[in-house]
Parts: C-alpha cells; sequence; structure tokens
C-alpha cells in the first residue's frame, strides 16, 4: 500500500467517471468471484455426478438429481450441466468485456486530464521555467507520463480489485473445504510456499525501480537531442554534422536498449519465479492429498482453486515491479506539477487607469537569474510615455533582461517597476501584457494560416485589419503573392517563409495588438535592404504617441530615436542623445568605432 500512496494524489482525476470507473471495477468483481468459486465448485459438485461417481456429490446435488431427474445423470441432467459451464463462462466475458470497456474509457480520461494538467502548468510557468526544464523532459512530461501514471490509477486499481477478488474467492473456497474434507486440510499445507514468493518480488522490484530512473534520464536526454537536431537542419547541413548526429542518435538509443533489456531481463524473472514457487506448492499439495486418500473430484477443485489462487499472485508480482518502475516518471511528473511559480498573480490586483499612457520608471532594481549571479545592478530610470528609447551596449549587457521584466517575463530580484505609477506586480498578468507589444528579434510563427498568425496580435480581429495591419508592416504585397493569400497555411516555425518575411507577420501582430507600449528587438535584423527602409518608416508610424523601446545591435536602428541607455556589465552606464554619449561615455564610443570598423 505504501508503493500506492506517491499515486493516490493522481486520483481526483477520476472523479468525473467515477460511476463509469465503479462499473468496471463492478464488472471486475463479477468476472472474480466467477472464476475464483464458480469453477472449482462446479468442479467439485457436478464432475463426480456425470463420472460415475454420485456418491462423491454432496447430499443437496444427489436431492436434485433423485427428484428432478429421477437419478438419471445422462439425460435433462447432462444438458444442464453442459449447459452450466458456458453459462459460467459467459458471465466471465460478458463481466470482461464490461471491465474492459469502462476501464479503458476511464484511462483514457484519466491520461487526457493528466496531461491538460500539465499542458495548463507549462503555460502558466515564467520564462525562468524553461530555463530550469530541457524541451525533451516537458515533452515527456505531457505526452508521456500521464499514460504510465494511468496504468497505475485505472489498470492497476482494477487489477487491485479484481485479483484480491480472486485470490480471496479462491481461498475462501480452500479454507472452507479444509474445514469439512480432512484430506483438503493436508492439501493446503502446500499454501505455505506462497510467503516464499516475497522475496523474489522485492530483490526485483528494487533493481527495477534503479534501472527506470536510468531509462527517464536517458529517454529524456534522447527527446532533447531529437527535437534539437530536427530544429537545426541548416547549421548541421552547413557544418557537416550529418554523421554526427546520428552517430550520436544510434549511441543514445544503444544506452536505452542495454538499459531496457536489462529492466525486462529482471521483470520477465517475476512471473517465472512465482510459477516454479507455485508448481512445487501444487506438487506438494498433490503429494499430501494424494497420500491422504483425495477424490478425482476433490482433486480437480483442489487444482482450480489454486491455479486460482496462484494467478492472482502472479499478477501482483507483477504490479509490484511495474510499481517500482514507475517510480522515475512519477517523481518527474511532480516536479513539474509542483514546481513554484515565480511570477505569480496578485493576490489583490489593480486596474490601470484608462488610457494608458505608457510611462515606465524602473526604481532601484535589481536581477538575477540565478541565485548568485546578478544580470541588472541598481536601475533607476524614468521613461517618458510616449516616448522612444533606444538600448544599446555589447551582448551580454543586460539589454534584453531589461525589456523582460516589464511584461513579467521575469520579476524583480529587488526593487520596482512602475506603469503609470502603479508598481506591475499588483496587475494582473493578462492585463499587464495587452499593453505591450513585443516583437523579437527572431519570432516564432504558428502552423496556421497567415491571417491567424498576424491575428495573435488581437485575437478578435475582423479580415479588414488583419490586411491593414499586413498593409502597414509591409507585408500585403509578398502575402497576396503566396498560393492562397492570408489563407495560406505555414510550415511549422514558418520556416516556408524568408526571415524578413517572418519578421514583417511579426511586425503587422504588433500593428495590430495597437498596444501603447512597444518593446522591439532588433525588429528589422532579419530584413533584406530593400525592404529595411520601408519597415523603418513604418515602425517610426508605429512607435508615434507610444512609449518604445528599441534593441538595437545597429546604431543604424536608431537614426531616429533620440534618447538612448547605454548598458555596461549589467547597469545603465550612459542616458543621453548619440551625441552626448559620444563625448562623455567611453564605453559608448568604443561600441560605435567598432561598428564603424566593420561596416
Amino acid at each position: 500500500m505504501n508503493q500506492l500512496k506517491p499515486f493516490l494524489p493522481y486520483y481526483k482525476y477520476l472523479k468525473p467517471v467515477r460511476w463509469k470507473f465503479a462499473l468496471g471495477v463492478l464488472f471486475g468483481v463479477i468476472f472474480s468471484v466467477s472464476s475464483g468459486l464458480g469453477l472449482p465448485i462446479m468442479a467439485e459438485t457436478v464432475f463426480p455426478v456425470l463420472f460415475g461417481s454420485p456418491d462423491k456429490a454432496p447430499g443437496w446435488l444427489k436431492v436434485i438429481v433423485e427428484r428432478w431427474f429421477g437419478n438419471d445423470t445422462q439425460g435433462g441432467f447432462l444438458i444442464l450441466c453442459c449447459m452450466f459451464l458456458p453459462l459460467m463462462m459467459g458471465i466471465r466475458a460478458v463481466s470482461a468485456v464490461g471491465n474492459g470497456y469502462f476501464m479503458t474509457y476511464s484511462g483514457i480520461y484519466v491520461v487526457q486530464a493528466i496531461q491538460i494538467a500539465v499542458f495548463e502548468k507549462v503555460q502558466a510557468m515564467p520564462m525562468a521555467f524553461f530555463q530550469k526544464y530541457k524541451t525533451g523532459e516537458l515533452i515527456a512530461s505531457i505526452m508521456g507520463y500521464p499514460a504510465q501514471i494511468k496504468g497505475v490509477v485505472v489498470d492497476m486499481s482494477n487489477d487491485l480489485v479484481k485479483q484480491p477478488l480472486t485470490l480471496l474467492s479462491a481461498c475462501s473456497y480452500l479454507i472452507y473445504k479444509s474445514f469439512v474434507s480432512e484430506s483438503f486440510f493436508v492439501s493446503i499445507i502446500g499454501l505455505l510456499s506462497v510467503p516464499a514468493l516475497v522475496f523474489p518480488i522485492r530483490r526485483i522490484g528494487i533493481y527495477v525501480a534503479k534501472r527506470s530512473q536510468q531509462l527517464v534520464v536517458h529517454g529524456e536526454n534522447l527527446n532533447s537531442a531529437t527535437i534539437e537536431s530536427v530544429q537545426s537542419p541548416l547549421e548541421i547541413r552547413a557544418y557537416n554534422l550529418e554523421i554526427s548526429q546520428v552517430k550520436r542518435f544510434v549511441d543514445r538509443l544503444k544506452d536505452i536498449f542495454k538499459l531496457s533489456m536489462k529492466s525486462t531481463r529482471m521483470n520477465l524473472l517475476i512471473s517465472p519465479s512465482i510459477e516454479f514457487v507455485s508448481a512445487c506448492g501444487i506438487g506438494l499439495s498433490l503429494y499430501l492429498g494424494v497420500k491422504s486418500g483425495m477424490s478425482q473430484g476433490e482433486f480437480l477443485a483442489l487444482i482450480m482453486a489454486l491455479y486460482m489462487a496462484y494467478s492472482p499472485i502472479k499478477k501482483l508480482g507483477n504490479i509490484h515491479g511495474q510499481l517500482k518502475a514507475l517510480e522515475a516518471p512519477l517523481n518527474r511528473l511532480e516536479s513539474v506539477l509542483a514546481e513554484p511559480d515565480t511570477v505569480p498573480e496578485p493576490t489583490d490586483p489593480v486596474t490601470l487607469a484608462k488610457p494608458v499612457l505608457g510611462e515606465i520608471v524602473f526604481k532601484s532594481v535589481h536581477f538575477d537569474y540565478h541565485e548568485g549571479k546578478p544580470v541588472l545592478h541598481d536601475i533607476n530610470v524614468k521613461i517618458n510615455a510616449g516616448e522612444s528609447v533606444g538600448l544599446v551596449g555589447s551582448s551580454g549587457a543586460g539589454k534584453s533582461s531589461f525589456v523582460n521584466l516589464i511584461p513579467r517575463f521575469y520579476d524583480v530580484s529587488s526593487g520596482s517597476i512602475e506603469i503609470d505609477g502603479l508598481d506591475i506586480r499588483k496587475l494582473r498578468l493578462k492585463d499587464l501584457r495587452e499593453q505591450i507589444a513585443y516583437v523579437p528579434q527572431m519570432p516564432m510563427l504558428f502552423n496556421a494560416s497567415v491571417a491567424d498568425n498576424i491575428r495573435v496580435g488581437k485575437a478578435d480581429a475582423t479580415d479588414a485589419e488583419i490586411l491593414t495591419a499586413a498593409e502597414q508592416a509591409n507585408a500585403l504585397e509578398f502575402v497576396e503573392s503566396l498560393p492562397n493569400g492570408f489563407d495560406t497555411v505555414l510550415s511549422e516555425r514558418g520556416n516556408s517563409l524568408s526571415g524578413g518575411q517572418r519578421q514583417r507577420i511579426a511586425i503587422a501582430r504588433a500593428f495590430l495588438k495597437n498596444a501603447p507600449i512597444l518593446i522591439l528587438d532588433e525588429a528589422t535584423s532579419a530584413l533584406d535592404n530593400q525592404s529595411d527602409q520601408l519597415i523603418q518608416e513604418a515602425l517610426t508610424r508605429l512607435a508615434e504617441d507610444r512609449t518604445t523601446l528599441i534593441i538595437a545591435h545597429r546604431m543604424g536602428t536608431l537614426k531616429d530615436v533620440e534618447r538612448r541607455l547605454y548598458f555596461e556589465g549589467g547597469k545603465i552606464a550612459g542616458d543621453g542623445s548619440h551625441k552626448g554619449l559620444l563625448g562623455s561615455v567611453p564605453g559608448y564610443g568604443r561600441l560605435v568605432r567598432l561598428e564603424d570598423s566593420v561596416a
């Protein structure tokens, strides 16, 4: 029972289908009782009459044969007995089908309920969560592990009802016969072999749990490596990495194969071990029964009852091994579901006054991704409503971290950020992010139509609004040239478009969202020279009357931006115009000269 404790919280997912689950269990009970009691009783009571030993039959059956069939066991009684066997098997068959159907129904429901819970958890987590977990771990937690948990919550729960009942039914019959038959009592000594079954099961379970933990780690690494490889076709071909990628994939598969076979070998030992000990017990029972004068009918009933007793023990032994194997996936799933939200919703949220102006103020902000590794230090800056500000500095200086704090992709370690005088931690995440349009350097497009990809900026946008946004982003011409125009379905990640085209779709989203705060992470970096000027003009129009933060890797991007923040070592080392920073901030001057020399 202790092994089941970690799985108990997942039984809550059965609540919506509890009646179907209960019906499945009821069918399982009928199956168990008909197996554990029906067949042994028939073997002991009816077979002696049919096979010429009526004196061995119980008294109540003799009365029935005499009163209703005139002691004729070859006519109607034979037909009735022969019908009883298929009737009993028919009950077992119907109950098995009912049990299987309703348990499968409940199982599929539980799998999908857990998948939804994990997916919702992943979607609700901040960006730091995705730095902690690899893609392969998350995919396995969403798509793989819930099915394995279902194996315990539904399938094993079913067996934990059916098998003990079958065992109890068979043992009840054996105990009853032990009191009424001396030979049966002597034969039951063979059941003393049952405790010996525990030892191999426990040892094997410990070994399987260890191998399972290793398999989980190797499986997640394989998932991550495969996803990484499939998503990097350009780099792999450009650097002739095809052979090394295949070798790495094959090597990982070999490791998994070896571990799987070791675990399989030990799992396969459970059933033969139980069967061997069971055979020893039955052999001992047979010897003692014959020596004590057991009849043929009693012996047949004993064998059936012992079989019905040992079969559940074997299945319960397998369950023990499976529970051990599931400990590692369960721990991984638990770690994802229990991961704390580092960017929590406010307990008593407030709302921004309308219209939102977009004034942004950083007050003594410190930030680090991992404790002890500061990224931003003592940031104090005010960005006026409607002002455009360029963020410049070398790679790793803190520019992206600075803008990522505004929509609360991460939370500050200390200090505060205010929009229109309100601490953003007091706003609902949804309300906060509705005020911000974000165009990343490498935009993600979905495997959907062009219109739906632009509609990401505004879910209820009309076709006319989408067309206008595409036109403002200088995307209308190339969109209309696609095979189905706005209805053209893009390939995964938008790979069917060029880099510039993907960027313009992302810019169209920002036009459509029409938010008071705009964040551009070098939004023109992927554009060709011909469209660069047109998009710069469009972005200038978009930035009018909006608070705009532009992360610039090229100074030319900021030619129309007066104010610039220069980042160095996680601090704002300069705040002013291009001309002013050139004369007062040496690091800014070096950055400009370096770009000029490269150009």
